[in-house]
C-alpha cells in the first residue's frame, strides 16, 4: 500500500491552516500596534501642550520682562496655535489643548527640535523660536 497522497494532502490542510493562523495574528496585531502608535502621539501632544501652557502661565504670572525657555522635542509632527485661552497642538487630523491664563498671546515660528522662548512683554506673552 502506498500512503503517500494521503499523508501530503493532510500536510497541506495543515499548513494551510497554520498560514491562516499566521495571517490572522499579523492583522490583530498590525491593529494593536496602530492603535498604541496613535495613543502614543496623542500623549506626546498632550505633554507638548502641558508643557508650553504651563511655562506661559509662569511667565504671564511672573510680570512684564519674565522670560523662560522650554525645548520643544522632535517626537511627532505637529502645529501649534493659540485661541482664545487656550493652547492647540494639531496633529494628524487630531487636536489638543491645555489652558491658559491669558488670551494675550503672539505666536511666532515654533518648530520641532528648537528651544522656544516664551517672554512677557507689558502682559502679553510672545511665543517664538530662540
Amino acid at each position: 500500500m502506498n500512503f503517500k497522497g494521503q499523508v501530503s494532502v493532510e500536510f497541506i490542510i495543515v499548513l494551510m491552516l497554520l498560514f491562516s493562523l499566521f495571517l490572522f495574528s499579523l492583522w490583530v496585531f498590525g491593529e494593536k500596534n496602530e492603535t498604541y502608535i496613535y495613543a502614543k502621539e496623542n500623549h506626546e501632544a498632550k505633554l507638548l501642550a502641558n508643557k508650553l501652557a504651563r511655562t506661559v502661565n509662569s511667565v504671564y504670572l511672573a510680570g512684564n520682562g519674565t522670560e523662560a525657555r522650554v525645548l520643544v522635542e522632535r517626537n511627532i509632527d505637529f502645529n501649534v496655535s493659540a485661541a482664545g485661552r487656550s493652547i492647540i497642538i494639531g496633529w494628524r487630523d487630531n487636536y489638543v489643548d491645555a489652558a491658559l491664563l491669558t488670551d494675550n498671546i503672539t505666536l511666532g515660528q515654533v518648530t520641532q527640535g528648537n528651544w522656544v522662548n516664551v517672554k512677557n512683554i507689558n502682559g502679553g506673552v510672545r511665543i517664538e523660536n530662540a
